[in-house]
């Protein structure tokens, strides 16, 4: 979006506004492609009068295909760089007035948090993965360009910078790491938090982790995709660890920081997985305590190696394990969170008087283990101060869990 707006197209907010639609779409699993093609046929059938225009990396697997079978879209553009970006712009003309759409719209200009991108592609032979076929081998952004970037987006008024990537844990460039680019960044004193995802957890150090709990800028949050526990499924999936090693790595974790908040993912009904493999994860998840997770059912994916393992897991067995693995879940991240209850904690306000706040609500904000989108929030009831504006930090009494959420008092002491 930044690069369309640097390019001289206009973004409007209202979608009946605009010349043309930009669909940004996933090709990652099967289910994540269903809903980018229904996001365009969407399109196409509401907002008739509009060009539309397709992004992202389901068009980069399959363009020709996806022309020819949605004739109606104006424009075919893959991972938008270089040559497609020109085209792209092109396409949109000089004052354009453009809705980019997709799903949650998260990072957009304005909001108090913002995505920065840090690397891109990846070097894992995980065997169910197709961001390599589709994104090539592991890079790192150059530090000067995350750097322009993230100004970019503090200017536009994020206060939080989340950084994403592949695996961010190994970024690199010229001799700086991760902790490197972390502290540069923190020294934007318009910078309030800094949060990173995705860490594989190979690469997750006791050092990463010591200077997590020292570096003040930076979320005490790990988000670190285990995929599953069982060493016979991690090896077929071409993973590193198992449950045991995963589980000292969140000891370690908590010893450093017992105020941490831990988020994973896990896939369900992967070629081979036995009822008892499936157990040995669900006892996994419940001795580990995530605050924050999520599971999806195993996608075999063209260009993948694990799309000719056998046998397969039937789908209704895969979706009644995703159930039950997901309560499971929320079990225990609510009971986690009870524990909350009656503490002090920093909240950075998202929105105030928001229309989903709820009764007796008057903020809707984030703890540093909340993550914008995929995580709870917190809703502040009682007046703040008339000088408190979205992306300030303020100290919220915990009154409440309800789920993935919390609810509490501003607290002014």
């Amino acid at each position: 979006m930044r690069s369309l707006i640097e390019g001289g197209v206009s973004m409007v907010a209202d979608p009946e506004d605009a010349t043309h639609i930009v669909v940004n779409t996933c090709g990652f699993i099967q289910d994540a492609k269903e809903e980018s093609i229904g996001a365009i046929l969407d399109a196409c059938a509401n907002y008739t009068e509009k060009k539309v225009l397709a992004v992202g990396c389901l068009v980069e697997r399959y363009r020709d295909e996806l022309a020819r079978g949605i004739p109606e879209v104006a424009g075919w553009f893959g991972l938008v760089g270089g040559q497609d970006q020109s085209e792209l712009l092109r396409s949109l003309g000089p004052r354009t007035a453009t809705r980019g759409v997709r799903a949650g719209e998260r990072g957009r200009p304005g909001a108090v948090h913002a995505y920065v991108k840090i690397s891109d592609g990846c070097d894992e032979a995980c065997t169910f993965c197709a961001i390599p076929a589709i994104k090539g081998p592991y890079h790192s952004v150059g530090m000067a360009e995350i750097i322009r970037e993230a100004g970019a987006c503090v200017s536009e008024g994020a206060r939080e910078l989340i950084l994403v990537g592949q695996d961010t844990a190994v970024w690199a460039d010229r001799g700086l790491g991760l902790t490197d680019l972390i502290d540069r960044l923190a020294a934007d004193e318009r910078v309030r938090w800094l949060r990173v995802m995705y860490l594989q957890p190979e690469h997750v150090t006791d050092d990463f982790l010591t200077y997590m709990a020292g570096q003040p800028k930076l979320c005490r949050y790990l988000d670190v995709p285990f995929q599953h526990s069982h060493p016979e499924v991690l090896r077929q999936m071409g993973r590193w660890g198992d449950g045991d090693a995963y589980l000292e790595l969140l000891r370690r974790a908590r010893r450093l920081m017992p105020d941490v908040s831990v988020r994973s993912a896990f896939i369900v009904g992967f070629p081979g997985e036995t009822d008892e493999q499936f157990e040995h994860l669900l006892d996994f998840v419940d001795e580990a305590g995530f605050d924050y997770g999520g599971g999806f059912v195993y996608s075999p994916e063209e260009e993948t190696s694990a799309a000719l393992l056998q046998p397969h897991v039937r789908r209704s067995v895969a979706l009644e394990r995703l159930n039950r693995l997901s309560a499971l879940l929320g079990e225990r991240a609510e009971r986690g969170h009870q524990s909350a209850v009656g503490s002090r904690v920093e909240v950075m306000i998202d929105s105030l008087d928001a229309e989903d706040a709820g009764e007796g609500a008057t903020a809707v904000g984030r703890t540093c283990g909340q993550a914008p989108e995929v995580d709870g929030v917190t809703y502040i009831e009682g007046d703040l101060p008339e000088s408190i504006a979205p992306g300030d930090v303020v100290t919220v009494r915990v009154s409440a869990a309800m789920g993935y959420d919390l609810a509490g008092t501003y607290d002014a002491s």
